[in-house]
C-alpha cells in the first residue's frame, strides 16, 4: 500500500446516494487507502459531508461532535413510516389546522436553545442489540425499544410557508450531534397537533465547514485535500508545536510535561499533526491517539 497524504475532503453529497456509497465512490475514484466520514446523511439529503482520508480517520470523533446546520423542507398533514417522503403515508390530517407562518414560527421558537430527549426514527442506522433499527422496521418488528437521545437545538427559524395545495414549510436549523432532523420535524408537527414529514434536506454546515467550500464528486481531486494539521486548526482546537526532543518522546508514546493547563491538546512537529494528548492529575500529558503523521 503506497504512502498517501492524510486529511479531509469537503464533499457535497448528491441526492439518492447513501453516505457509504459516496465514500466508496471517492475511494475508488482517488484510489484512497483508508476512508471514512464524520456524519451520515440520508439518501434523500444533500450537502456537506466531511470525508476522512487515511490517518484523518482518527479525527472522526472531533468532527462528529461538532454542530451542524440544515435547511429542511417539510410537508404538513402527512405522517410517513420513515418520517420522510421515501416512506409510506400512514396518517393524514384532513383538518389543516396551521393557518400562517407566525403559528409555525411560534412553535419553532420553543426549540431554540432547547435540550430535550429526542426519539430517533425506526428507519435509522442506530443499533439496538447489535442490529440496525431499519432492519427491525423492514422485518415489521415495530415493537423494538428505541431509547431517546439527549440533543440540543441551538437555533431554528421558519424561512417560508407555502400553503394550499403544497402545505410545505422551510426551516433552517442548527443542532447538536446526534439530532435527527426527521424526528425534529415530527416533533414540531406534534406541537402543532398535526403531522409532517421531510421532503427536502440540505446540510449547509458541518462544524466550521460550509457548503460553499465543498466539491462535487465530479470535481473532487487530491488537490482538494485539507491536511490533518489544517483541518484541526480550522476547527478551533489548540495545537502545541513540539521541539525535537519532545517530538521523539511523543513518537515513542511517552508522557511529557507541557506549559499548558488544557485537558486535551493536539501536538504537532514542523506543522504536521502528530498526536492527541490528555492532561493527568499530576499535570503531565499522556497519549490518547497518535500516528497522525504516518
Amino acid at each position: 500500500m503506497t504512502q498517501q497524504p492524510s486529511g479531509i475532503f469537503l464533499v457535497n453529497k448528491p441526492k439518492e446516494m447513501t453516505t457509504n456509497q459516496l465514500i466508496q465512490t471517492i475511494k475508488t475514484k482517488l484510489k484512497v487507502n483508508k476512508i471514512g466520514h464524520a456524519g451520515t446523511l440520508d439518501p434523500l439529503a444533500t450537502g456537506v459531508v466531511v470525508v476522512l482520508v487515511n490517518q484523518g480517520t482518527k479525527l472522526s470523533d472531533l468532527f462528529l461532535n461538532q454542530t451542524k446546520t440544515y435547511q429542511v423542507g417539510a410537508k404538513l398533514y402527512e405522517h410517513t413510516t420513515t418520517y420522510d417522503s421515501e416512506g409510506e403515508v400512514v396518517k393524514t390530517d384532513l383538518n389543516h389546522t396551521v393557518k400562517n407562518i407566525d403559528q409555525l414560527q411560534q412553535v419553532v421558537e420553543k426549540y431554540n436553545g432547547l435540550v430535550y430527549e429526542q426519539t430517533p426514527p425506526i428507519y435509522s442506522a442506530i443499533k439496538v442489540q447489535g442490529k440496525e433499527l431499519y432492519k427491525y422496521a423492514r422485518n415489521h418488528e415495530v415493537d423494538v425499544l428505541i431509547s431517546p437521545r439527549t440533543v440540543e437545538i441551538y437555533q431554528s427559524r421558519i424561512d417560508e410557508f407555502i400553503q394550499e395545495p403544497d402545505n410545505i414549510f422551510y426551516l433552517t436549523t442548527t443542532v447538536s450531534k446526534g439530532t435527527y432532523i426527521r424526528s425534529l420535524v415530527v416533533d414540531i408537527a406534534t406541537d402543532l397537533n398535526t403531522y409532517a414529514h421531510v421532503v427536502m434536506l440540505n446540510r449547509l454546515q458541518s462544524g466550521v465547514f460550509h457548503l460553499d467550500e465543498t466539491k462535487t464528486l465530479d470535481e473532487l481531486t487530491w488537490a482538494d485535500l485539507i491536511p490533518n494539521y489544517e483541518a484541526v486548526k480550522l476547527s478551533g482546537w489548540t495545537i502545541h508545536e513540539l521541539n525535537e526532543t519532545e517530538f521523539y518522546q511523543v513518537e515513542n508514546g511517552r508522557k511529557i510535561t507541557l506549559p499548558l493547563t488544557l485537558d486535551r491538546v493536539f501536538l504537532s512537529y514542523q506543522h504536521h499533526l502528530v498526536a492527541l494528548y490528555a492532561r493527568e492529575e499530576s499535570g503531565q500529558y499522556k497519549s490518547i491517539k497518535g500516528g497522525f503523521n504516518h
